[in-house]
């Protein structure tokens, strides 16, 4: 580590202010959000959940671009669609209210592609979709929407995908090349967001194969990953194993497969369940991934996100990038500065 925290200065005090300034593109994402749910009883924090982000906002309304995944609906009433039991499934539907918590902590967009996305048919889609736009929070994913932004000179296109219904799918790869190529042709960055990958503590690395959790297939989600750049992607942010994993560099662009949980109310947090990481990358006008930061948060039950100085989240994907990827792993130091892979 010594090794690449002197590469890592050098880098920092070399790179063309272009790189740092003009001509470029901040984006934070993080892993899933469910902020507490009345269904099937309530079970929601304090004061309409004003306490769960406070202590990140800053980091997040600095990026151009802030994403994280919403794992559930915004929604009343609606019917469940989910044979509801504790520790195999759930059903999550958060009052529209809670909205706010977004707006207060700088959320610019919000996938929703996931498999809770349909927890109350296509009311809730339908509640969530009409809660974001009175918002004003761009989102993607229902019945193939796609998110667009324009950032100064450069435009985003946000493509969601995931492995339940309503929604482009993961296992349909030769589609999402078509919908990520086209998407390509028309604007300078484009995102690819996806909910795959097997999950829980057991579930920390990541494989290039077909991935099961309950019987249900997750996807290959290096081989969609890796499809999803040759096809014109420029950074893919994952997300649905409730645990962090690693990060690779691909043809130059970033690969995140998980970033876990952000802010899950009301649920197991304990260990890696628990880290919150933010990832915030710099992006250039063509997409090429500059340089990073992995800031480590941390949920404790019952309270709001802290900031953690021990940087468990950053160590932890830097230890399972060089584990799972060590040719194409960044090079992420402890305090979770991240830069590309130094030339072979």
């Amino acid at each position: 580590m010594i090794k690449h925290s002197v590469y890592i200065t050098i880098i920092i005090l070399l790179l063309p202010a272009a790189l740092l300034c003009g001509g470029s593109l901040s984006i934070a994402v993080v892993g899933d959000i469910m902020m507490g749910s009345d269904f099937p009883s309530s079970n929601l924090p304090p004061d309409r959940g004003s306490g769960l982000l406070q202590n990140v906002d800053s980091i997040l309304s600095r990026a151009d671009i802030a994403c994280g995944n919403l794992e559930g609906t915004l929604c009343e009433g609606g019917t469940c669609t989910k044979q509801v039991k504790k520790g195999v499934c759930y059903a999550f539907r958060t009052p529209p209210d809670f909205v706010n918590c977004f707006i207060n902590a700088g959320f610019d967009f919000l996938n929703l592609a996931n498999n809770h996305m349909n927890d109350f048919g296509s009311e809730g889609i339908e509640g969530t979709m009409c809660t974001l736009d009175s918002a004003g929070i761009v989102y993607g994913g229902p019945y193939g929407l796609t998110g667009y932004f324009e950032v100064e000179s450069l435009s985003i296109g946000i493509a969601c995908f995931a492995t339940s219904p309503n929604a482009n799918t993961i296992f349909e790869i030769q589609k999402a090349q078509e919908i990520v190529a086209s998407l390509a042709q028309d604007h300078d960055i484009v995102v690819v967001s996806f909910h795959g990958g097997a999950e829980g503590r057991n579930c920390l690395h990541v494989k290039d194969t077909m991935e099961y959790f309950l019987g249900n297939p997750r996807g290959n989600i290096v081989k969609f990953a890796h499809a999803m750049i040759d096809s014109g992607a420029d950074f893919i942010w994952g997300h649905g194993p409730h645990v962090p994993r690693a990060m690779e560099v691909y043809n130059s662009r970033l690969i995140a497969y998980s970033l876990g949980n952000f802010c899950t109310w009301g649920f197991n947090v304990s260990e890696e369940l628990g880290y919150a990481p933010i990832l915030t990358i710099v992006l250039d006008s063509t997409g090429v991934f500059v340089r990073g930061h992995i800031t480590s948060a941390l949920q404790h039950a019952g309270k709001g996100l802290v900031i953690d100085d021990q940087y468990h989240a950053a160590r932890l994907i830097r230890d399972l990038s060089n584990t799972d990827f060590p040719e194409s792993a960044p090079i992420i130091a402890a305090d979770g500065m991240v830069l590309p892979p130094t030339e072979p």
